[in-house]
């Protein structure tokens, strides 16, 4: 049954990912000689699907945008998202790095000079819950 499967998966895959399933289970020199559907997928996604979707979370948590309409959870959240979704995930001070050079910069000037947080000293927890408190100041304003 598997080896039906793997033949008819052959079918529906093109490009790289055909060129990489006719060198590595097709063909007649391959390293692995039996190869079950299971391991055929899970061989294409470890090729293909994670390493694309971990390298677009690392940019994607890199680029990612605050905005004033969703506020500053909502910011942390999606880098919190995109992190998990990463290859290594990001430590405490990179995440709160990312988060203050994503926040406006008068909130970045008020946690940092105003208050006195810092992502070297505090914890992730201080630092969303004073920028929360910026924020509703701004937007009070």
């Amino acid at each position: 049954m598997d080896q039906e499967r793997i033949f008819v998966l052959h079918e529906f895959i093109d490009g790289e990912a055909r060129n990489w399933f006719c060198c590595h289970v097709l063909h007649t020199n391959r390293d692995k000689q039996d190869w079950t559907f299971k391991e055929v997928l899970i061989g294409l996604y470890n090729h293909f699907v994670n390493v694309a979707t971990m390298q677009e979370a690392r940019e994607a948590f890199r680029t990612a945008v605050y905005d004033a309409q969703t506020g500053v959870q909502m910011f942390y959240e999606e880098l919190i998202g995109h992190a998990q979704n990463m290859a290594v995930y990001p430590n405490e001070f990179t995440i709160q790095e990312t988060f203050l050079d994503g926040i406006l910069a008068e909130m970045h000037r008020t946690l940092i000079h105003d208050d006195n947080l810092s992502p070297e000293v505090n914890t992730q927890r201080t630092m969303i819950s004073a920028a929360l408190a910026v924020h509703k100041d701004i937007v009070n304003l």
